[in-house]
């Protein structure tokens, strides 16, 4: 059997993720042309009901043909996101990535794990870059094998998996075969769907036959994954009340974790504005980060006379334990503002885009099966 190089993120710490990611050439969005520090998601240890769990595995083809559909599924991540959230408001939402190329290539393929952190989900997918490739053939089989066996699918979840790619499968024998897989797929109560990019007839054949094994839908787009982004009036002020609140998190542990902060927030302020609209629109209310002391008064659930000076940030360390009450109380108070703005705009945003709306690409098609899924 050949022996594949696949780069596995699962366990791995966020400092280290980032060096692996870096050293295997994979650059994320960034305005000025350099690249910004990545985080690799790693499974949050919240299960959530049962009831409500969503898990969500994209496994993409990052060859070299592929450059439109991955700056569209950037482009629309939030989005899917949020209407998943729209159609089930407690939903708990993991999503999980899996880029895959073909031997030969600089890997095989490269796991994301499936995680309630969609921040770092968002800075992994940012780090796609479609490079490689040269054959029409991929390994289509190893991105299938990944997906399936090396998620973390978690019991009682509706389990979605989107294949999208321009080639067919190739027959490298690192794996089963990729009928074998999505069958299996299928076995597990995996939906496996089919995205097809571009016109190529070999890979519809292919494509038809696993979501048919998989139980799952069969779409084909445009190369360039036909997502085509409404700018709002919202957009803007939308991501500026989205960045204030960004900013004013008190990140809660070593400083490790605030590094791991700031790199996600790296790669969500080098996205197009109305992604970071869709953002602010997913998070509304909802808390964003787990160790953020100000969304932990909010919730009720920290005291920041319990937590220890060490594990607060550097300029806020110092401070007495009434000065401190009276930071964070600021912040919160400065949070629920910003909160109830971005809901008012999100919904004045929502009733713009329902008539300005178009396209029929990567994001309307897995808007359109998720529907049918979330509604079984």
């Amino acid at each position: 059997m050949i022996t594949r190089q696949r780069v596995v993120t699962f366990g791995i710490g966020t400092l280290a993720a980032a060096t692996v990611i870096t050293a295997a050439g994979l650059t994320p969005w960034s305005s000025n042309g350099r690249p910004v520090s990545l985080v690799t998601p790693t499974p949050i240890a919240e299960p959530g009901e049962p009831g409500h769990r969503v898990d969500v595995v994209f496994a993409v083809d990052t060859t070299g043909s592929m450059g439109g559909l991955i700056d569209s599924a950037k482009r629309a991540v939030w989005s899917i996101a949020t209407h998943i959230r729209e159609l089930d408001p407690q939903a708990d939402l993991h999503v999980g990535l899996v880029a895959y190329r073909d031997i030969g290539d600089d890997y095989v393929t490269k796991d994301f794990a499936l995680s309630g952190d969609l921040d770092a989900v968002f800075a992994s997918l940012s780090s796609f870059q479609a490079s490689g490739g040269g054959d029409n053939p991929e390994d289509v089989a190893a991105g299938l094998y990944d997906a399936v066996h090396k998620m973390a699918w978690r019991d009682g979840a509706k389990k979605m998996m989107f294949l999208v790619g321009d080639a067919p499968p190739a027959d490298r024998g690192d794996v089963p075969r990729y009928s074998v897989i999505a069958a299996e797929a299928g076995q597990q109560q995996i939906v496996v769907n089919t995205i097809r990019c571009g016109p190529d007839r070999a890979t519809e054949v292919a494509w038809r036959e696993i979501a048919t094994l998989g139980h799952g839908e069969f779409s084909s787009i445009e190369e360039d994954g036909g997502v085509h982004q409404v700018a709002t009036p919202y957009d803007d002020k939308l991501s500026e009340l989205s960045a204030r609140i960004d900013h004013g998190a008190v990140i809660v542990g070593d400083d490790g974790h605030r590094d791991a902060y700031q790199a996600k927030m790296a790669a969500t302020a080098a996205a197009p504005a109305p992604s970071k609209a869709d953002r602010a629109g997913f998070y509304g209310a909802g808390a964003r980060d787990k160790d953020d002391l100000v969304t932990g008064v909010l919730n009720g659930a920290m005291d920041p006379a319990a937590v220890p000076p060490e594990a607060l940030p550097a300029d806020l360390r110092g401070m007495t334990k009434g000065a401190l009450k009276t930071e964070i109380d600021r912040r919160v108070t400065a949070r629920k503002a910003a909160q109830a703005e971005i809901q008012e705009l999100t919904k004045q945003r929502a009733q713009f885009l329902s008539k300005h709306a178009k396209g029929d690409g990567f994001d309307a098609k897995v808007k359109s099966t998720v529907d049918k899924e979330m509604l079984k």
